[in-house]
């Protein structure tokens, strides 16, 4: 009798183990802030090569400073868009951002959209890319995405981004 109780609760811990273990979606922000700030790490996967890159994010309305860091701290370059144009390190350029991202690494990631995944928590964001956000967090008491992957429909760019910090600028 011993022996059937401990073999049908151990076939009742092995059937809770197989439960899909997808995260709950928390609420998300009702409105898009104009300012904002955000900072990660990327992990980057294409055909090609992988990289690991930190990064941060400043955004005011349309206009945004994009900071990549090399591991280490060992480089970085600093993106600025506004009215003027795009500038890389203080250059002016004469492309876009996504055209950029591919001729210098290979791979460019929607910046645009971010706003979208991080405060609206969108995973259907364009015909372009399939998001899936892994893991939630709570930052100053709101919810905000923790872990997100970002898979290119077309071209083989893996995006996994870990936002450690979300900053809502009044």
């Amino acid at each position: 009798m011993k022996w059937m109780i401990i073999l049908l609760f151990g076939w009742f811990l092995q059937g809770c183990s197989t439960l899909e273990n997808k995260p709950v979606k928390p609420s998300s922000s009702l409105t898009i802030p104009a300012q904002w700030y955000t900072q990660g790490r990327a992990s980057v996967s294409t055909s090609e090569r992988n990289q690991n890159i930190d990064f941060t994010i400043d955004f005011n309305n349309q206009d945004y400073t994009l900071t990549l860091s090399a591991s280490l701290g060992l480089g970085q370059i600093i993106v600025k868009s506004n009215a003027q144009g795009l500038s890389v390190n203080d250059q002016q350029i004469d492309t876009n951002l996504k055209q950029w991202m591919i001729d210098e690494f290979g791979w460019y990631f929607p910046i645009q959209k971010l706003a979208l995944i991080l405060f609206k928590h969108q995973e259907s964001i364009d015909q372009e890319w399939h998001v899936n956000i892994d893991s939630y967090q709570k930052i100053d008491g709101v919810s905000y995405p923790k872990i997100m992957r970002l898979n290119h429909l077309t071209k083989a760019i893996k995006i996994k981004l870990l936002i450690s910090g979300v900053n809502e600028l009044k």
